[in-house]
């Protein structure tokens, strides 16, 4: 499924100007070029030094292609086919794209809609978000496999609302093959995210280097960590995604989840008010920004039980 705001269209160019300039084939743009017509001869781009121009009908060096371009931006830019592929408008990967997710899902939802842009959410566990389309690790990271064999990984919205600030994200680099790892700082304290299944990591998300708040806002869309490949092959596609949940699975599992780190706060955590007291813990939920309420042994213990790459094993 491609991107309903990328449309095509017909252009011409000069290949002799010093400056390329698209003029876009419609209507209007016919009467006022002269590149189509005998009239070429009156310009000054079409005539070498001491060449003659031959007799043609139309300019030698005009030259029409094929483009695409996104109609939602407000400056237009010319993509031509054949680098299309380069571009995610084409695929299902434009909804990963932060313009898209603008125009699609504008702001002004209702109260109790307030979950992320683009979510494609099947439902909600204590106003928590569980994307349809995903996939669940045990350690709360998601992947998202398109029919191209293009995915995508992230951390679902549990870790996005236990943390509830990311301050910095830094990507551990690697070559070929492996373990997606990313570290996450939050609450004055580095934690490291890994994706439990090997991939081949095409490209990281850097727009998180300056824009850290949308790992929280926006987990399943614009807070993508990692973006990589697999082989059409199914067997590298099973083994992506072993040992992942989704659809009624996930939503089951989530419940499960809350309620553990719910009852892990419960029995293993102190937390403080804004004041710096102590509260006492009579039920409720997860809070957004939970860690911030949590001294650095707690907040290290919580990471551990639920988010850690070695938790899998546990489970």
């Amino acid at each position: 499924m491609r991107c309903p705001f990328l449309k095509e269209a017909h252009v011409k160019h000069c290949q002799a100007a010093p400056f390329r300039k698209m003029i876009v084939q419609s209507s209007e743009a016919a009467g006022a070029e002269i590149c189509s017509s005998a009239s070429y001869r009156d310009c000054p781009s079409a005539r070498l030094p001491g060449e003659a121009l031959p007799e043609a009908p139309r300019c030698p060096n005009l030259q029409e292609s094929l483009v695409q371009f996104c109609s939602a931006a407000a400056i237009t830019k010319y993509i031509p086919y054949s680098e299309s592929l380069l571009s995610r408008c084409g695929t299902e990967n434009h909804r990963y794209c932060e313009l898209y997710l603008a125009m699609a899902h504008p702001p002004g939802r209702a109260a109790g809609e307030d979950c992320e842009a683009g979510c494609d959410e099947e439902a909600s566990v204590d106003d928590l978000p569980v994307s349809s389309r995903v996939s669940y690790s045990p350690n709360h990271m998601w992947l998202d496999v398109s029919v191209d064999g293009t995915c995508h990984v992230g951390v679902d919205a549990l870790f996005a609302r236990v943390i509830g600030q990311a301050d910095r994200i830094s990507f551990v680099p690697s070559r070929g093959v492996f373990r997606p790892s990313a570290v996450i700082t939050a609450c004055g304290t580095d934690l490291q995210m890994i994706f439990p299944n090997p991939m081949l990591v095409t490209r990281t998300n850097d727009y998180l280097r300056a824009h850290p708040e949308k790992l929280v806002s926006h987990p399943y869309s614009l807070g993508w960590l990692f973006e990589g490949e697999i082989p059409a092959d199914a067997p590298a596609k099973r083994r992506l995604c072993d040992g992942l949940v989704r659809g009624k699975a996930a939503i089951d599992w989530m419940r499960r989840e809350l309620e553990r780190v719910s009852r892990f706060v419960h029995e293993r955590c102190t937390v403080t008010g804004l004041q710096g007291e102590s509260l006492m813990m009579d039920g409720g939920t997860v809070r957004r920004g939970l860690m911030r309420s949590l001294n650095r042994e707690e907040v290290l213990a919580l990471f551990d039980e639920f988010f850690a790459f070695y938790t899998i094993w546990r489970k």
